[in-house]
């Protein structure tokens, strides 16, 4: 009971001396404010492609649905409707657009007779382009997508029809209605994850790094508070601490800032909505902030210095960024990653196996850490 009263006393002075520091106070503010600010961002026009839409005969179903589903569809490509083919040309001619799309008129039959083998080349769309580019190009693979919908349609009646005789008797319009019920919305696949709904909304680009970005920063916030320890033990704030008791006061000094840090990251994340259910973020907070317990804890160790922490840090910082899947995840990078704390944090979520290998990591860590602060020289008081 004596133990866990001073346990409790000195982690509250601990906080308490973290909270008189107005510098951490304006950390913990700015990281949901920021992010919440990117959020803002992501909201607005974050189109990098402007896409003029238009049909020679808006009776057309087909044309319709398609312009309808382009519409709904993209964060990267901004699509825009006239009402005429002429305003749609004119829009790419004054540059207000990059390319037009024009629904040539009879666009279901178009598409039913490519769908039949009638026709490979007569065309139920007409493409207007200021100039080729990598990104109209890419472009039309939306609109590939759009049309699969109206071609499925009359490829799954056709084969139906030629293959399986025992449906003779069933109509177009039963055919169609079980077809729809599966609900592709235009997508030749869709992509699941556990804790999140297969329906949820596209995945911006722009705000698809944040959880790895905090994850960084986190990391560095660790580093930061390793650097503030090295300072007390410096000027000799906590002299009087027994050598034995060393190692648990670093820890536990680490431990509170990295825990504070880590939870104003997952504050800015729950108000994004950028969360995967309770268990499996709490299972990633725990193993994410026991990793980076380890991690500060041996790279303080190691580097004992603070000039040596400060010209460390931001190749540290470099290094993950580059190495850990926050933009991107290059496969010949796989075992570099496992040095860094965000990858256990990142991929947990989605194959649990690395939140195992995160326990395993920040153990390893800190028992290196305490095995090489026994060697005389890098003792923590």
């Amino acid at each position: 009971m004596q133990h866990r009263n001073k346990g409790l006393v000195w982690t509250w002075l601990l906080t308490k001396r973290l909270y008189k520091k107005w510098t951490f106070l304006l950390l913990l503010a700015l990281i949901p404010a920021l992010v919440l600010g990117y959020g803002l961002v992501d909201k607005g026009d974050a189109g990098v492609l402007t896409i003029a839409l238009s049909c020679q005969d808006w009776e057309d179903e087909a044309a319709a649905e398609m312009v309808n589903s382009l519409q709904s569809g993209s964060q990267l490509i901004r699509f825009q409707v006239y009402p005429t083919e002429e305003a749609a040309e004119e829009a790419v001619k004054s540059a207000q657009a990059d390319a037009a799309w024009i629904f040539l008129e009879g666009t279901r039959e178009r598409l039913e007779a490519f769908a039949h083998g009638f026709s490979n080349r007569d065309a139920f769309i007409r493409v207007v382009e200021r100039e080729a580019s990598v990104s109209t190009i890419l472009a039309r693979e939306k609109l590939s997508a759009a049309a699969y919908t109206q071609v499925g349609e009359a490829l799954y009646v056709r084969y139906l029809r030629e293959n399986v005789p025992a449906l003779e008797g069933v109509s177009q319009d039963e055919f169609l209605e079980y077809f729809r019920q599966v609900n592709l919305n235009g997508q030749l696949f869709t992509f699941a994850s556990q804790g999140r709904d297969t329906n949820s909304r596209e995945a911006s680009y722009l705000t698809a790094p944040v959880r790895g970005l905090l994850a960084v920063v986190v990391v560095l916030a660790g580093l930061a508070g390793a650097m503030y320890y090295q300072q007390d033990k410096a000027v000799g704030t906590f002299a009087r601490v027994p050598e034995n008791r060393g190692f648990l006061l670093e820890m536990g000094s680490q431990l509170l800032i990295l825990a504070n840090v880590l939870g104003a990251s997952q504050v800015a994340l729950v108000l994004t909505g950028d969360t995967r259910g309770f268990w499996p973020e709490a299972g990633a907070f725990v193993v994410f902030l026991f990793a980076c317990l380890g991690f500060s804890m041996l790279l303080g160790t190691l580097l004992p210095r603070r000039n040596a922490m400060a010209v460390a840090l931001p190749v540290i910082a470099v290094a993950m960024l580059a190495v850990c899947p926050v933009f991107f995840d290059l496969g010949f990078l796989r075992r570099f990653q496992l040095l860094f704390p965000p990858t256990y944090f990142l991929r947990g979520l989605y194959q649990p196996q690395y939140l195992l290998w995160g326990l395993v990591y920040g153990s390893v860590t800190l028992l290196s850490a305490f095995v090489l602060g026994k060697i005389p020289g890098n003792r923590r008081i």
